[in-house]
C-alpha cells in the first residue's frame, strides 16, 4: 500500500485512521461502540466477484417473478394471512396501489428504509411493528460509504499496488477521497468517501466531485494525470431504496438488536381467544444484513440471512422435519428471547 503524505504527517496519519475506522464500521466513529466485542464476529478473507457483483442477484432471481419499478407502500398482517399493497415506483404513494396476497412476508428492506420517514421510503406496517422491533430499528446505527469510480484510458499509477491512500488536512475531510483501490488490474480506480464526507458529497455534482479526485491524484502523480473517460458516484444516502449503506452498532445498541431485527413478527392474538390458547403464528420475517449478527454489513450475511428465513418459513408453513424447540406462548408485542437459536435451528432445514 501507498500512503501520501506532506506537513504534519502526525496528524494526517491520525485523520486517515479514522477515516479508516469510518469506513470500516461503515459510519461517523463518533456514532459507533466498538463492534467487535458485541457482533462475535467470524474471521473471513475480503475477496471481489469476477466480473462484478452484478452477476450475483442475476444469477439468484433466474426464474423468480421479479417486479421491477415497484414500490412496497404498505404490508397488513393478521392470523389469515398478509396483504401486501404496491405501486409504481414513480408514483404517488397513494395512487394506483395493487395488494398482493400471502401466507407469509419476507421483508428484505434495508436499515435505511425500515428507519425511514420520508413518504417516497417509507413503508407501513398495519398494525405496527410490537415496540421490541421498532425500538430496535431506531437504536441500530446505518452509516454511509460513497464510491467514485474512474475509468481511464490508461494506468498512470503503479499497477503493483492494489491500493494507496490519501490524508485530508482536516477533520471534516478526513474521510474524503481517503483510498484508492486497483481492483481489476485495468485503468480503473475505485475512491471511497465515509464518514461525514459522505454525506456532504452526495450535495455536490459528479463533475465536482470528480475534478476534486483528479485534483487528489495530481497531488500523488503530478500533472500527467488525464481526465477521466467515465465516471460514476454513488449517493447511497439520497437513494430512496437505500437511505444508506450498511448497518453498525450505534452507541446506545448492542449486538442483541440484531438478533431482534431477525426475529419474525406474529399478529395479535384475538380478544375472542379462549384461554392458554397457542399465541398465533408468525407471518412477518425480517432478512438482510441487518438482521445476522455473525456477518452484518456483509453480502454474504445477507445471502446467510435469506436462507435462515426461507428455512424458517418452510418450517412453519409446510412442517419441520425434525423436532423443533418449544415455543413460547407469549404474543406479538413480547420480546423474543431465544432469537439466535431459533434462527440457526431453522436454516438447518435448508441444507
Amino acid at each position: 500500500m501507498q500512503l501520501a503524505m506532506g506537513a504534519s504527517a502526525a496528524n494526517k496519519f491520525i485523520h486517515y485512521f479514522v477515516s479508516n475506522r469510518n469506513s470500516a464500521l461503515f459510519g461517523p466513529i463518533r456514532k459507533k461502540r466498538e463492534r467487535s466485542r458485541e457482533l462475535e464476529l467470524i474471521n473471513t478473507s475480503a475477496c471481489n466477484v469476477r466480473n462484478g457483483y452484478s452477476c450475483v442477484p442475476v444469477a439468484l432471481s433466474e426464474g423468480l417473478d421479479i417486479r421491477l419499478e415497484t414500490a412496497v407502500r404498505s404490508v397488513r398482517y393478521s392470523t389469515d394471512g398478509v396483504e401486501v399493497y404496491t405501486s409504481p415506483a414513480n408514483a404517488v404513494p397513494s395512487s394506483e396501489t395493487t395488494c398482493h396476497k400471502c401466507d407469509a412476508v419476507l421483508v428484505t428492506l434495508p436499515l435505511g428504509v425500515l428507519k425511514a420517514e420520508h413518504p417516497q421510503s417509507k413503508v407501513t406496517f398495519t398494525p405496527p411493528l410490537p415496540d421490541w422491533k421498532a425500538q430496535a430499528i431506531q437504536r441500530l446505527g446505518f452509516g454511509n460509504l460513497n464510491k467514485v469510480v474512474l475509468c481511464f484510458d490508461k494506468i498512470f499509477w503503479d499497477p503493483t499496488s492494489n491500493l494507496f491512500g490519501h490524508v485530508g488536512s482536516t477533520t471534516a475531510s478526513r474521510g474524503e477521497l481517503f483510498l484508492f483501490w486497483n481492483l481489476y488490474k485495468a485503468p480503473v480506480l475505485l475512491a471511497l468517501v465515509a464518514g461525514e464526507a459522505a454525506c456532504v458529497m452526495e450535495t455536490i455534482s459528479d463533475d465536482v466531485i470528480v475534478g476534486r479526485c483528479i485534483h487528489v491524484l495530481k497531488g500523488i502523480f503530478g500533472n500527467q494525470v488525464p481526465q477521466p473517460k467515465e465516471s460514476v458516484v454513488t449517493r447511497w444516502r439520497a437513494d430512496p431504496w437505500a437511505r444508506g449503506s450498511y448497518s453498525f452498532v450505534a452507541v446506545g445498541s448492542s449486538g442483541s438488536d440484531y438478533d431482534l431485527l431477525a426475529a419474525p413478527v406474529s399478529p395479535p392474538a384475538s380478544n375472542h381467544s379462549p384461554p392458554g390458547a397457542a399465541a398465533p403464528q408468525p407471518r412477518v420475517f425480517f432478512a438482510g444484513e441487518h438482521t445476522i449478527r455473525n456477518y452484518p454489513a456483509t453480502v454474504h450475511g445477507a445471502f446467510l440471512s435469506g436462507l435462515r428465513e426461507g428455512g424458517r418459513i418452510a418450517d412453519l408453513l409446510c412442517g419441520s422435519p425434525y423436532a423443533a424447540p418449544p415455543s413460547s406462548s407469549a404474543s406479538s408485542n413480547s420480546q423474543p428471547q431465544a432469537t439466535a437459536a431459533s434462527a440457526s435451528t431453522s436454516a438447518a432445514s435448508t441444507t
